[in-house]
């Protein structure tokens, strides 16, 4: 039972942590290229708005299928 609840855990922090790293991986590039192109903002913040989109998309629909899967009825 004790290995169930880790295994579980586990689990879930992979589909949680993966996506903060994205997310964090975003906001360094984000950063990097405004301090290197200020004229470009809104250009850069659009790019990086849809990549930030499709991570959330992602992470939320591996997150509801982990649960959907080990929730039987």
């Amino acid at each position: 039972m004790g290995s169930t609840g880790l295994i579980f855990v586990l689990i879930f922090y992979v589909c949680i942590i993966i996506p903060c790293v994205g997310v964090a991986w975003l906001g360094k590039n984000l950063l990097n290229q405004l301090g290197r192109y200020p004229s470009k903002t809104p250009a850069i913040q659009i790019g990086v708005a849809f990549k930030l989109v499709v991570i959330e998309v992602v992470s939320f629909t591996l997150i509801l299928t982990f649960f959907k899967i080990l929730v039987a009825e």
